[in-house]
């Protein structure tokens, strides 16, 4: 096994109640990318929104898996805490 970081896809849920005012997915995308630091290795995200969920799909350099998934849920989180927009909503387990 090497330590050499490949590209790792993460997928994260975001939930929140079903009547909460849709979020767009542009800007979301584009939030998620504002909250990503450069020890990320964030590469590309895909946003998909349905009514009380998002699906977060990140792309990122890592060694493992752990690590990317570590990161994906970093950025996930400070994306919620910076946002009135996403108040009611949190990371699923």
């Amino acid at each position: 096994m090497s330590d050499k970081p490949i590209l790792r896809l993460t997928v994260t849920r975001l939930v929140g109640p079903a009547a909460a005012p849709e979020v767009a997915p542009q800007w979301l995308t584009g939030h998620l990318w504002g909250q990503a630091r450069a020890e990320d290795r964030l590469e590309h995200v895909r946003v998909r929104v349905t009514p009380g969920r998002i699906g977060v799909a990140l792309f990122l350099l890592a060694a493992e898996d752990r690590g990317a998934r570590r990161s994906a849920r970093s950025i996930c989180a400070r994306a919620l805490d910076a946002s009135d927009e996403l108040r009611d909503w949190h990371l699923a387990e």
